[in-house]
């Protein structure tokens, strides 16, 4: 019986332990997000790239080996279930579930550093709670995997400078890990450096970083080894790194390209939460759309208002402890930092992005050294998060090639400044409300709920029973039983990665609107021996000289070559 109490009160300890409710919290919603995404099936073209790569990967012959370059963390661990037998979306779709939680709870870690045990909860949930994230926890895109990875870069980098020197060594490593979730992941280097900066020894600090350097190769040379069996060379992994290392890589032709470099900034209240009275499952997608929410407005003046006097509170402690010799540093400091604030904001508009990142890097430094007192305490973690929010924004508001879900790269930063702004207005009004049980977690824990009940109003509204990739399902199975010998024949379709997946059969791309005619795309068709062409996205139907429609399932039509 003693057994049994020191059981049951040991079962309570563990309940009361904050990251113990916020990793069941994290799991209830991954598992509703998951059987909700199962039901969708995949919801973007990336992701069917990604299985058909998890296919390559696990031995299954699909074609298209000209893409196994792609960032290949996800198909790789995808192709593992794979191989036992077991090919479904849903396997990424669980994959992405359990690093996402992954990434929740070390974020709270990371918070943790900062806030205290309530605050660092609702930072998380505000963070699980963002439509972008939310919306692309499971999809299978490798956007929230990247960012999950990340948040754990940055912890062992703060445990390894603040508690134990030694989870340096893991720095590159996960590093390593974090750069195959997501290739643009390598923007973390900035804040990381800024970071080591800030603190001392960083000659010493980087030593121990380089030791890991051995363990990340063991992880990056693999992949290097299999693609350089597969394509012959390593041209189409140089090409990806060098052109997103000069900013290059978008036209004019890709329907993601944007030149607007206040694109991100100006739909940034859309990224907080999304109107639940009007929209589409499209809008949860892309927040663009739709139309920011009361909350969001509310949230921004509110985290404004606590910023400004938490800034406020820096300057005037740094005011007052500055004698005659620091006046005249700080005065050298504050010019050198307009300087090179001014000299970044005319680089963002005419240089590349790494010009402006090491310039604005010098800024965060400056600021950092004009701002650092003695009696300020986690100056250090709040510019590694400045840092890192702005250095993915400049990134990815310089490069021309824009979408909603780059901004999920920013979502940690965003979630900091969000709790840390809301906790300055909490802690110093809280004593005035009457209500004495709100007067400390009561409040955390209303704003938490808010916003989760924010976007499952969103998401209870917009979410459909089926993805597009259910149609394109349907289309292929319907052409297995039309042709037993599919498998032989030859197939065109302007969303050849789904209808590949669908297939599991190499299936080429081709599509009417980049010719100049119907005549034109009919030659290329029958000049490449076409037996069929799936056509998902034209509206109307184009007539296809030479061909002709077999089939229409909603808006997909099968062409057949006429014989």
């Amino acid at each position: 019986m003693k057994n049994s109490n020191d059981i049951n009160v040991k079962f309570r300890e563990i309940c009361k332990n904050p990251l113990f409710l916020l990793t069941v919290i994290t799991i209830a919603i991954t598992v509703y997000l998951i059987i909700r995404q199962t039901n969708i099936g995949v919801p973007y073209y990336d992701v069917f790239v990604y299985l058909n790569n998890a296919l390559i990967f696990a031995g299954i012959p699909v074609g298209n080996m000209s893409v196994i370059y792609l960032s290949p963390l996800m198909p790789f661990l995808t192709s593992l279930v794979f191989r036992v037998g077991y090919i479904s979306a849903n396997v990424i779709f669980i994959l992405s579930g359990i690093i996402f939680i992954f990434g929740v709870i070390g974020l709270y870690l990371i918070f943790r550093e900062r806030f205290n045990e309530i605050q660092s909860i609702i930072g998380s949930l505000i963070f699980i709670s963002f439509p972008l994230v939310y919306s692309w926890a499971v999809s299978g895109a490798i956007d929230v995997p990247g960012v999950a990875f990340s948040i754990w870069v940055i912890y062992t980098l703060i445990m390894g400078l603040k508690k134990n020197s030694k989870f340096l060594y893991l720095v590159f490593p996960m590093f390593m890990v974090a750069f195959l979730a997501r290739y643009t992941s390598a923007i973390l280097v900035f804040p990381m450096l800024l970071y080591l900066l800030m603190n001392n020894n960083f000659i010493e600090n980087m030593k121990k970083i380089s030791f890991g350097v051995l363990a990340g190769l063991v992880i990056i040379t693999p992949f290097l080894v299999y693609v350089y069996e597969k394509l012959g060379n390593l041209n189409s992994i140089i090409n990806i790194f060098t052109s997103t290392l000069i900013g290059s890589g978008a036209s004019v032709n890709d329907l993601g390209y944007n030149p607007n470099k206040f694109y991100y900034l100006s739909h940034i209240l859309n990224y907080i939460s999304v109107s639940p009275l009007q929209g589409t499952y499209s809008q949860i997608l892309n927040p663009y759309q739709g139309f920011p929410s009361i909350l969001s407005y509310i949230t921004v003046i509110i985290v404004l208002f606590g910023l400004i006097i938490y800034l406020y509170g820096i300057v005037k402690e740094k005011i007052q402890e500055i004698n005659v010799y620091d006046k005249n540093k700080f005065n050298l400091q504050l010019i050198i930092l307009i300087l090179l604030f001014t000299a970044g904001i005319l680089s963002f508009f005419t240089s590349s992005y790494l010009v402006t990142e090491f310039i604005i890097l010098g800024a965060l430094y400056v600021g950092y050294r004009l701002l650092k007192s003695r009696k300020i305490k986690n100056l250090e973690i709040d510019f590694l998060f400045l840092s890192w929010f702005v250095s993915f924004f400049i990134f990815h508001s310089i490069i021309p090639l824009k979408v909603d879900r780059y901004f999920i790269t920013m979502s940690p930063a965003l979630a900091y400044f969000i709790i840390l702004g809301l906790s300055i207005v909490i802690e110093k009004y809280k004593f005035k409300l009457k209500i004495e049980k709100l007067k400390s977690w009561g409040l955390y824990f209303i704003v938490g709920l808010v916003f989760l009940s924010s976007i499952t109003a969103v998401s209870l509204g917009h979410t459909p029973k089926h993805g597009y990739g259910f149609d394109i399902q349907t289309a292929s199975d319907w052409l297995k039983e039309y042709d037993p010998n599919y498998q032989d024949k030859v197939i065109y379709s302007d969303y050849d990665p789904a209808v590949t997946w669908s297939l599991k059969k190499e299936v080429k791309f081709g599509v009417p609107r980049l010719y100049t005619s119907p005549e034109a795309f009919s030659n290329y068709l029958r000049g490449n021996n076409a037996d069929y062409y799936i056509d998902t996205l034209s509206n109307p139907k184009p007539d296809i000289p030479g061909y002709h429609i077999i089939k229409n399932i909603t808006s997909i039509s099968i062409y057949e070559k006429n014989s």
